[in-house]
């Protein structure tokens, strides 16, 4: 039996329930909401934040509605008195969305002198488009000069990798996320680096010594040689894959931090950025349980989700936020077959209803092929659905995207959805989907799915070039949810000369850890952290949490300030100096703007 009702709070798009508000250590100077161009609304708008002279840029997300997206500009010049500027709106290409990773680097060269502005394009699944039927939109990355930031001017529209999944030219740049630009002291060269939806090589450097011709100068794979980037899959960390990069001027060399989600935080050697000459210089460790729920007497596997990091000033420090977005985790045992007694571990997608002690998932699964609209049979109880290789690179139009698996299931009169991964490099990759509906919508890695499939033998490394048995002999399974909190922050002390990095310490907000709170009240996880660079402070997003300013060093992490008021969710955080003074800008999802004293 499954269950259809929604839960409560933020989950489903309602106003989570008010938590007291806290102000110490950290002063709030202004703040500015901005006005949704499409008129939809503020809902989960507004992504990221970045930050030029007296501007900063607001990047918009894809909700409340998939229309017209971009970045606000707003005007900081008084942080007591922000503003937009409404007639500067800088726009996307249809079919993208602007959302976390904007960045802003100044240049100075024969070929361009003053700012850029630069932000990467993700783009809409079809069922999500304004108009379902058109085509899907370039992605890469966007370069605007801003040296004027009233009146940005396009330099160039959608640079990128243009292959697709098998290294095949496409027609169109994969989907980019999270950049970082940089240039060289030594050699004049500007690079910027982002990451990609490509299941093996998904970080990508491109030279903008020119601005308007960028040129691709690499694109890395951590998981195989030399930096052999591995999870653990009998711990579920199998998610590999790029999320967030930064790169810094350390010395003599530049050394980019990746998040590489269940492998965890990564320092690379970038100095010469070209194929054969990136070096691994260290990369961290899960331990065996969850710290933070150990703390509490409780022994689950580690969630992994390195989401975002920064290093500290002087290199010999690394602040990560694992960004683990539910306080659930689905836990599901295969119960007939030749896997019985096997448990899994699933994610579920937050814009549908749950699954909990009131209503769990228990049963055999029916498989119906990709789930596709108009290909689906007539059923109850659970959809086993196989994921389309296609969708993930935005390649060809075959297959379909999530909602509309979802929306075919419903249809048909399944009570709850499960999709399992494609075949391909990426087969042990799993993620909440974005969709939205009135049944639970989970999603496994293709290990889980075979041996729901009840393919004989299969293993993580084998789950990748096993293909779908055409006649499979479906097994039962229930699912079931247990609280193990939200995402937190972790603390390394870094050797770059001795490529090591040490995990010191873990934090996390107390309603994170608290299941009386798991539902309800918002979203508690860790998001995104910025290190003064004056200070050994480390500001953080907690999403409906706020913001918490940590001291850092030998001793651990130390909350010393705190900032939430009713209605705050903090994603983006940026340390900017407005004339001679540093101030910390934060991108709130649902409003806009808040600068706070640094």
């Amino acid at each position: 039996m499954v269950g259809t009702e929604v839960a409560n709070g933020d989950r489903h798009g309602l106003d989570p329930a008010p938590l007291p508000s806290v102000s110490y250590g950290v002063t709030l100077l202004g703040k500015a909401t901005v006005t949704n161009p499409s008129g939809a609304g503020l809902r989960r708008h507004i992504a990221d934040v970045a930050a030029y002279g007296d501007y900063a840029f607001l990047t918009v997300y894809r909700e409340p509605t998939c229309e017209r997206t971009g970045a606000y500009v707003m005007n900081i010049s008084d942080p007591k008195a922000p503003f937009e500027v409404e007639s500067a709106f800088i726009e996307t290409t249809a079919g993208n969305y602007v959302g976390e990773g904007p960045c802003v680097i100044e240049m100075a060269n024969e070929h361009f002198t003053g700012a850029l502005f630069i932000h990467p394009n993700e783009m809409y699944a079809k069922a999500d488009a304004p108009d379902p039927t058109g085509p899907r939109q370039r992605g890469g990355i966007n370069i605007w000069d801003i040296s004027d930031p009233e009146n940005a001017r396009l330099l160039v529209a959608h640079a990128g990798d243009y292959t697709d999944a098998d290294d095949k030219p496409a027609d169109q740049a994969l989907a980019a996320y999270y950049t970082c630009a940089w240039t060289d002291s030594s050699t004049g060269r500007t690079y910027v680096s982002f990451v990609t939806d490509k299941p093996t090589t998904d970080i990508v450097i491109m030279e903008i010594t020119d601005p308007r011709n960028p040129v691709l100068v690499n694109a890395l794979d951590l998981r195989v040689a030399p930096f052999d980037v591995t999870g653990a899959p009998s711990r579920g960390l199998t998610s590999m894959f790029g999320h967030a990069v930064e790169v810094r001027q350390v010395g003599g060399r530049y050394v980019m931090s990746a998040t590489y989600w269940d492998g965890g935080y990564v320092l690379l050697d970038v100095t010469d950025p070209t194929p054969g000459n990136v070096s691994l210089i260290a990369r961290t460790e899960y331990a065996e349980f969850d710290e933070e729920r150990a703390k509490r007497g409780q022994q689950v596997s580690p969630e992994g989700n390195a989401e975002h990091c920064a290093l500290s000033p002087d290199a010999e420090y690394l602040v990560g936020a694992d960004e683990s977005i539910e306080s659930y985790r689905l836990i599901g045992t295969i119960t007939s077959g030749p896997h019985a007694g096997v448990e899994y571990v699933a994610d579920w997608s937050p814009g549908t209803a749950p699954v909990d002690d009131d209503h769990p998932v228990s049963g055999t699964p029916t498989f119906v092929g990709s789930g596709c609209p108009g290909t689906v049979p007539p059923g109850r109880g659970i959809a086993l659905i196989e994921r389309d290789a296609s969708i993930l690179t935005g390649g060809s139009a075959q297959g379909c995207a999530f909602q509309e698996k979802l929306d075919a299931v419903v249809a048909a009169g399944y009570d709850a959805g499960i999709i399992f991964n494609h075949q391909g490099p990426d087969a042990l990759q799993q993620f909440p989907t974005a969709s939205k509906g009135k049944i639970p919508l989970m999603f496994v890695n293709r290990l889980t799915g075979l041996r729901l499939l009840g393919v004989p033998g299969v293993t993580a490394e084998t789950a990748g070039t096993t293909p779908t048995p055409a006649a499979p002999a479906v097994c039962a399974t229930d699912v079931r949810s247990e609280f193990v909190g939200w995402g937190y922050l972790r603390l390394f002390k870094t050797d770059l000369d001795g490529g090591r990095a040490t995990q010191l310490d873990t934090y996390a907000i107390s309603e994170a850890q608290d299941p009386r709170y798991a539902t309800g009240f918002g979203d508690f996880s860790a998001s995104h952290v910025a290190i003064d660079p004056e200070r050994q402070l480390v500001y953080a997003t907690f999403f409906d949490g706020g913001l918490r300013v940590l001291s850092y060093g030998d001793d651990g992490l130390r909350e010393v300030g705190a900032f939430r008021e009713p209605g705050t969710d903090f994603l983006g955080v940026v340390i900017h100096k407005i004339g001679e003074k540093n101030y910390v800008l934060v991108a709130d999802r649902n409003f806009g703007l808040y600068l706070f004293d640094s």
